[in-house]
């Protein structure tokens, strides 16, 4: 019986889409973290921006593990890349704590930019203070809300890529078992093939 992920889709093909979109995000925040760390980052420290891109590089190499494990059905690969992926989740949570406390311990230094920002850009004269403030505590929220769906979609992936491995090995069970009661059949019900080479033993004896 074939299961199914998202409501209708083939379990096999769920997990190769979910496997791709998993590493169009990770060469993502690879590119982020690597390319232009002021800019996706710019209150963390360079240490932790290089710690966080090598670990998106390794999820991107896993999700395309995922994929050619999944596009041949190989039970141990998928089992292999469930298993990472899970790591993975346990990863993501850390870089997303990490983040956020960088993120609300800098609000004061991100707030003070943004007031310079403004006194330089005559332009922007009706934003006061205040909406810098609010603006800093809407971006750490929104980057909290954020986190917190790419972490649960991660873990239903995860989830999916484990439902899907142990489909493939219970599949590999099954046909190791018939073929294990095929061979056993036929070495009861038909004659010994060695049997003639007992007779005649049996014959030179007597």
């Amino acid at each position: 019986m074939t299961e199914f992920c998202c409501c209708c889709i083939p379990i096999r093909l769920g997990t190769i889409i979910l496997a791709g979109l998993c590493l169009f995000v990770a060469i993502g925040a690879a590119v982020g973290y690597l390319g232009k760390p002021e800019a996706y980052a710019p209150d963390m420290s360079k240490g932790l921006t290089l710690v966080f891109g090598i670990a998106y590089i390794i999820m991107a190499l896993v999700s395309f593990f995922g994929i050619i494990g999944s596009l041949f059905s190989a039970a141990g690969a998928v089992r292999i890349f469930a298993t990472m992926l899970w790591g993975f989740v346990l990863v993501n949570l850390v870089i997303a704590i990490i983040n956020i406390i960088s993120l609300a311990t800098n609000k004061q230094t991100a707030v003070d930019r943004c007031i310079s920002q403004i006194n330089s850009n005559t332009n922007q004269s009706g934003i006061t203070s205040s909406d810098c403030r609010n603006i800093e505590t809407w971006r750490i929220v929104t980057f909290g809300i954020v986190a917190a769906i790419i972490i649960l979609f991660q873990a239903y992936f995860a989830r999916v890529a484990s439902r899907f491995a142990e489909q493939l090995e219970q599949e590999y069970y099954r046909k190791y078992e018939t073929r294990n009661r095929s061979n056993g059949n036929n070495g009861n019900n038909g004659t010994d093939p060695y049997s003639h080479h007992k007779l005649e033993k049996k014959e030179v004896q007597l």
